[in-house]
């Protein structure tokens, strides 16, 4: 089967695929089998909850069952896309026709998948070779950044408009409500992950889930969410005060952050080593006295994923480069009392950055009445 006129986006999908290609090449890999969704997306620009694509130095073709042949054959245009009717009997008859010796797999593959594929491709040498995507992925496109961007922007605005919903009897599960609400209505195609919505003391415990309780004057409110946007996450995390001024050691815990937060984003470049951002934030919050309440890393790449490569920590190796996309995201956490945490999600350009996430940051005391 011959596939169809290539269109500007599949083009890129296409350059996509030869890079995957070129990579076999110089491992000496006779083929890779794709099989994380997220993976899947980024080189079929289809979404799908199952699907086989099959990668070789020189052919490409993907499997999907009856729940999505007929639209995957309408949205792929860049290779072969064929119809499955049992997982197995597709990875076989693939086997069959491709003959394949050396096969790679993705890091993510679950045990029991890799042992099945072994069963129906015996005989073969397979090896985890899922680099070749990730090195990819971890660059954005002009493309992906814009998506990115747009997600970021929608974000901002959901939150605008949450904050000024805010009111006496509201408790943390209906601002939660609220912010689901709002993506909905502006057409996100869902969260990028559940939002964590922390008032008062919930504050201190990072990964918190919103409860029944109840906003109270004076509170820090702690919000962090994002959405997805044509398969692109967004990230951003910002803290207001409900009515009045919050406790002293809570102010100065909010000044801690924004200044180690905007310290680290300034350095923000290609080049720059993760572990460096790491060390310029926690040597600020360390400087105000605050260092053994920051317990998490910086930052993380975002795309697809809400969670991607690189890493921004104290032991990250990794180095920015030009297309990637990270959060900048310290905190302190102060137990029994409250917390801070402030994220901006930035786009690393040729000659530093952009700051994709543009809600205020400056300390607030929102209206709470």
């Amino acid at each position: 089967m011959t596939p169809r006129r290539i269109d500007p986006r599949g083009r890129e999908l296409a350059r996509r695929i030869q890079r995957i290609q070129h990579g076999l090449r110089r491992r000496r890999l006779d083929a890779l089998l794709v099989f994380d969704r997220h993976n899947s997306r980024y080189l079929l620009g289809f979404a799908s909850s199952l699907s086989y694509l099959f990668i070789t130095p020189r052919e490409a073709v993907a499997y999907f069952d009856g729940r999505y042949y007929e639209a995957a054959s309408t949205a792929i245009s860049h290779l072969e896309v064929r119809l499955m009717a049992q997982p197995r009997t597709a990875i076989e008859r693939w086997g069959n026709e491709f003959h394949p010796r050396r096969i790679g797999f993705e890091g993510s593959t679950a045990f029991s998948s890799l042992e099945q594929w072994r069963e129906l491709l015996p005989g073969l040498k397979w090896e985890e070779c899922g680099e070749l995507i990730a090195r990819q992925r971890i660059v954005k496109s002009p493309a992906e950044a814009k998506l990115i961007e747009r997600s970021a922007a929608m974000t901002d605005a959901i939150f605008e408009t949450v904050i000024a919903a805010l009111r006496p009897g509201m408790t943390e599960w209906d601002v939660r409500n609220l912010i689901h609400a709002e993506a909905a209505r502006r057409g996100a195609r869902s969260l990028s992950f559940e939002c964590i919505v922390a008032s008062g003391a919930t504050g201190s415990r990072p990964h918190y889930e919103a409860q029944a309780r109840p906003l109270e004057r004076g509170d820090l409110l702690l919000i962090d969410m994002g959405v997805v946007v044509e398969g692109y996450c967004s990230d951003m995390t910002r803290v207001v005060a409900l009515g009045r001024a919050p406790r002293a050691r809570l102010r100065k815990a909010y000044d801690a952050v924004l200044a180690a937060e905007e310290a680290a984003l300034a350095e923000v470049a290609p080049g720059v080593a993760c572990a460096d951002l790491d060390r310029i934030a926690r040597e600020h919050i360390k400087a105000r006295r605050f260092g053994r309440y920051f317990t998490h890393g910086l930052g993380h790449g975002v795309g697809l994923e809400i969670h991607e490569p690189p890493t921004l920590n104290g032991r990250s190796k990794e180095v920015l480069r030009a297309g990637m996309v990270v959060t900048i995201e310290p905190g302190v956490y102060l137990p029994g009392l409250g917390g801070v945490r402030i994220e901006d999600l930035v786009l690393v350009t040729r000659n530093g950055r952009r700051v994709l996430s543009r809600a205020p940051k400056a300390f607030r005391i929102v209206p709470f009445e």
